[in-house]
């Protein structure tokens, strides 16, 4: 006798993974993998002189 794979029935689908956990996923698959890159802040720190046209001024 010849075995035929089961066919799925319409109740057996599992729904499509959710967007933002699909998003979720990769997301946290590229922070854990060594090709993971800080991103530069733009809030760093700068030695520069703030306020310089005030000094000018006077």
């Amino acid at each position: 006798m010849i075995e035929r794979p089961r066919r799925d029935q319409p109740g057996d689908a599992q729904p499509p993974e959710r967007a933002d956990l699909a998003a979720w996923r990769r997301r946290h698959a590229l922070r854990r993998s060594s090709a993971a890159q800080p991103v530069p802040s733009g809030r760093r720190y700068r030695r520069i002189t703030k306020h310089r046209k005030r000094e000018q001024d006077s």
